[in-house]
């Protein structure tokens, strides 16, 4: 079986959907499929098209119809498409198109999701990282947040908790991820003026991401929505401790009694009891790893096989 796995973006950028794209290629290789990523549709020979993206990925099905009409589709719901653009219709079209839809968790059925039901199938993602071991700077609370810059992350959410406290001189923040506009990059550089503690990294290869993580206290991820973010997988994969915005997405990832959430913008005084010593983060970071069976690499193995026996 010939798979194409198209990305709405660059197999070279560091965009989630294009990290996505690789690691599919890579597991259907294993599993034997003759699998191979592309940037949209790339015309070659093709049975099934998995596009990532209801919405972006639209022209990648277009494409592969009008050139194999009797190919088979499958779309790749993610982030964006759960909180932005199928809530206000796009994408529609190509859902309608589909012959199976792939959602990263069982929550993510409901919504407008709800009339393509007998098409969705549960793929969980999973990782694959180096062994790095967690070991927090001892000298300081080293506060992560991985993520592209945009308003929808809430990214300046942190720093902007730890400006209230001057007296939290052993805190740093050190924000990774690109600015996707120009707003963002500007508050960015702002921060780095404004307070000695914060530092914007922009977009480090994986492997140096993932190494400053391990050296971390904490990680945030105070996203207003999120599907299954690759960078909340890690920390737990990790053992670093997360505290979290409570929203499907994570959800979905930590389960609905993980101790670290935090509602609205509580973030500061949930960071303040941290730092005061009040949570056992050594007990959130056993509850994540608890978690972490369901997105074994074994597991979207089966779930790929079922997905493509089924069409």
């Amino acid at each position: 079986m010939r798979i194409c796995v198209a990305s709405p973006y660059p197999l070279s950028d560091l965009k989630g959907n294009s990290v996505t794209t690789c690691r599919i290629v890579e597991l259907l290789n294993e599993l034997g499929y003759l699998a191979r990523g592309s940037h949209g549709f790339d015309g070659d020979p093709t049975d099934v098209l998995i596009s990532l993206h209801s919405h972006k990925g639209a022209p990648a099905v277009d494409e592969f119809q009008r050139q194999f009409p009797e190919g088979k589709v499958i779309v790749l719901i993610t982030g964006t498409d759960l909180y932005d653009d199928l809530p206000q219709g796009r994408g529609m079209t190509t859902l309608h198109q589909a012959d199976a839809i792939a959602i990263p968790y069982r929550e993510a059925r409901g919504g407008v999701l709800q009339e393509f039901d007998d098409q969705i199938h549960v793929v969980p993602s999973s990782l694959v990282i180096p062994e790095i071991e967690a070991k927090p700077e001892p000298d300081q609370f080293l506060i992560t947040i991985v993520g592209h810059l945009r308003p929808v992350k809430r990214s300046f959410l942190t720093v902007e908790a730890v400006a209230a406290h001057p007296e939290w001189e052993n805190v740093t923040v050190r924000q990774l991820g690109e600015a996707l506009d120009q707003e963002s990059l500007k508050t960015a550089c702002d921060w780095e003026e404004k307070d000695r503690r914060y530092q914007w990294l922009g977009a480090l290869p994986r492997e140096e991401s993932l190494a400053l993580c391990a050296r971390s206290s904490l990680t945030v991820n105070s996203s207003l929505s999120e599907a299954a973010p690759n960078a909340l997988l890690e920390a737990m994969t990790l053992g670093v401790p997360i505290l979290s915005s409570k929203i499907e997405g994570n959800i979905g990832l930590l389960g609905e009694d993980y101790p670290g959430y935090f509602d609205g913008d509580s973030l500061e005084s949930k960071l303040a009891e941290i730092i005061s010593g009040k949570h056992d983060l050594a007990a959130w970071v056993a509850h994540a790893k608890a978690r972490l069976g369901i997105f074994s690499r074994e597991k979207e193995k089966s779930a790929w096989i079922a997905l493509l026996n089924s069409i």
